[in-house]
């Protein structure tokens, strides 16, 4: 985990000397953004209330993305502790939500709707999300392969992170925390140019990153036995500089606890063309 009161010690997945990026400018947002309003619905089962109302929230934002994009949501999935969010994932085929309000929210007895089924308890929300369209069609030609030296940690654990494009760009890796803070890896004060060749592997750390006393740590907060967290590796045609003000890099003793959200990299990224970018999700898990 990244965000902690121990951060100036270590962070955890977390970069113990340095990883970082020269983070982003803000892209420009799309031209076209809609307000729309929503509803979500998800089952108390199995899951805690808490769970309930996120995944209920997500289902809302899909619904919104279909409402202003029109189109059947064709989503990939990622998990945040392990429910869907849907600020983390690209949700759509065309739009992205960058905003949300809560309208209203309550749990509610579902009554059954066949012979032999019985009630049950759902978590309802309905929300007003801002969806923005986004811009171009994905290129088939531009793919992102990327993977962990493994999925599941334990406290101490070394992570390696191994990118591979299908065509010349400029690679950037973000830690994507439990509580949807977002921390820069990659590109960093020590590796400032992202360019990678076509075909080739980027690996973070590599050997000359560890020789400067660059190593990714995994580590769990205090007062928690295990963490969920997300590796967001973006690919880009073209360099682009996001607002170093607004994400911080994950870097020991400079991180504060500071930084920007998932929904501010959303911002960020749904101005650049689809065909422009490739993204690749990965979670992870540590525990102690």
């Amino acid at each position: 985990m990244l965000e902690r009161s121990r951060m100036k010690k270590r962070i955890g997945v977390f970069c113990c000397v340095a990883a970082a990026l020269a983070l982003f400018g803000q892209a420009a947002l799309c031209e076209e953004s809609q307000w729309v309003t929503a509803e979500g619905i998800a089952p108390i089962e199995n899951v805690t209330k808490a769970q309930a109302r996120k995944m209920a929230i997500d289902n809302a934002r899909r619904e919104a993305v279909e409402k202003v994009v029109g189109v059947d949501v064709l989503s990939e999935t990622m998990v945040i502790n392990y429910n869907v969010s849907s600020d983390v994932v690209r949700t759509i085929p065309y739009g992205k939500v960058i905003g949300v309000e809560i309208l209203s929210e309550e749990v509610e007895l579902i009554p059954p709707k066949n012979t032999g089924e019985v009630p049950f308890l759902a978590y309802k929300v309905k929300i007003r999300a801002n969806v923005a369209k986004e811009k171009g069609r994905p290129d088939s030609f531009f793919r992102l392969d990327a993977s962990l030296n493994r999925t599941v940690f334990k406290e101490g654990d070394s992570i390696e992170i191994k990118v591979t494009p299908s065509r010349d760009c400029y690679v950037h890796i973000f830690n994507i925390l439990e509580n949807e803070k977002v921390l820069v890896l990659f590109p960093n004060r020590f590796r400032r140019d992202g360019f990678v060749k076509a075909n080739t592997t980027l690996v973070f750390p590599d050997d000359n990153d560890r020789r400067r006393g660059i190593t990714l740590e995994a580590f769990v907060d205090e007062g928690k036995d295990k963490v969920d967290e997300i590796f967001q590796i973006l690919a880009l045609k073209e360099p682009f500089q996001f607002n170093t003000v607004t994400f911080k890099e994950g870097i020991f003793g400079i991180y504060d606890g500071t930084t920007g959200l998932v929904n501010d990299l959303v911002k960020s990224i749904v101005g650049i063309p689809l065909q422009d970018r490739a993204e690749k999700f990965i979670q992870y898990r540590i525990t102690k």
